[in-house]
């Protein structure tokens, strides 16, 4: 296996709030499969024998900013004609207390990025991450909490069926859920429970579904309700200073506009900074009515998966790995675990974009090119 660990992007394009990094770092993965392919094969040979390296992604260096994220002054250069430009005083986003609207998290783990030779690979290598979280997590607290997204992500969970591991200390939450009745065909609880809590036996009752009778609103409200009583239980992790529910493993799809959850570039919940559960009432995709993990509650979790498999993701993978865009713009680039860890599972198809080996060539990086 080979894991993508990319460098960090032009400084021209990051958002000038946050100073800390995201570390990318090399980490083992078990596959049935047995193998791992890396789409440059070049690339495998120049790391043969090297020696392991962190690299850094959304980075701004201590000497490129300023300590209040904006220069406090600017003018007094010389402009083209020769005359002085007149100083200014600068009280704009950034200054005075006020904060970004969107912010990169401001601290991260490691993070890697797996590439299988094909999807039935990747929803294998998935299976198996899964799987050693949870015997973790129940050998070390007796349960397991798992938070799904919908879509493509809950349909790959079907490779947890016979796993070895004990479904009866299994609690799955929702990352994100629409708010219609739970029989419908776009209900990602009804999803999951055809691809793998019926088939593998977890419990009824350790299944947190919303309540489907309720509005947006209400939905939500309920939900992060369900999500404190958890917590209360002892079933439910908390942050330390107990302001964030701390999922053990948190599963989610990647949409081909960089949402994940339900969480949409430029919305305001994916600005959002507290809540623990959000409601949606515009979602840009049907049905329009939703609730959602927020950012902060995701970045809580102890280990957070991307699943992007499939040529149709390919750009939008590129697009998350390769190219900084502005805060908020792409909600995956604002997913970073501040005390876990995070994992992309991808296929030879939605890694095809992307250029590995420049990763680590300081000459080619940073930089800012979308795939043609």
């Amino acid at each position: 296996w080979i894991p993508f660990a990319p460098p960090s992007p032009p400084r021209s394009m990051m958002a000038p709030c946050s100073s800390s990094s995201l570390r990318l770092a090399r980490s083992s993965v078990s596959s049935r499969a047995g193998r791992l392919v890396n789409t440059k094969a070049s690339s495998v040979e120049a790391r043969k024998g090297s020696k392991a390296q962190d690299y850094l992604i959304h980075s701004i260096p201590n000497n490129g900013q300023w300590p209040t994220g904006v220069p406090p002054v600017m003018g007094g250069h010389t402009m083209p004609s020769g005359d002085v430009a007149p100083e200014s005083t600068s009280t704009t986003v950034g200054t005075g207390g006020v904060p970004m609207v969107y912010e990169y998290a401001s601290e991260a783990d490691a993070v890697s990025v797996v590439t299988y030779a094909e999807g039935a690979a990747a929803a294998a290598g998935l299976a198996d991450d899964i799987v050693t979280a949870a015997n973790e997590s129940i050998a070390s607290r007796g349960c397991f909490t798992l938070a799904v997204s919908g879509g493509s992500a809950s349909n790959a969970l079907a490779g947890l069926v016979g796993a070895s591991t004990d479904f009866s200390k299994w609690h799955i939450f929702f990352a994100d859920e629409r708010c219609v009745p739970l029989d419908s065909s776009a209900s990602n609880y009804k999803a999951c429970t055809a691809s793998f809590m019926e088939p593998a036996g977890i419990p009824a009752t350790q299944v947190y579904a919303i309540n489907p009778t309720l509005d947006h609103a209400g939905a939500a409200t309920d939900y992060e309700a369900k999500l404190k009583a958890a917590v209360s239980a002892g079933t439910l992790d908390k942050t330390d200073d107990g302001s964030m529910p701390s999922f053990d493993y948190v599963l989610l799809g990647l949409g081909p506009d960089g949402h994940v959850a339900s969480l949409f570039p430029m919305r305001a919940q994916t600005a959002a900074k507290s809540g623990w559960v959000l409601s949606i009432d515009d979602s840009p995709k049907p049905p329009s009515w939703r609730i959602t993990l927020s950012v902060p509650a995701i970045n809580a979790s102890k280990k957070v998966s991307i699943w992007a498999v499939g040529e149709s993701k390919a750009e939008i993978v590129q697009r998350a790995l390769e190219v900084q865009s502005l805060p908020g713009a792409l909600p995956i680039q604002l997913v970073s675990p501040s005390q876990g860890t995070m994992r992309w599972f991808l296929d030879t198809a939605s890694a095809s974009d992307l250029s590995p080996e420049t990763w680590g060539d300081s000459k080619l990086y940073p930089r800012s090119t979308i795939a043609k």
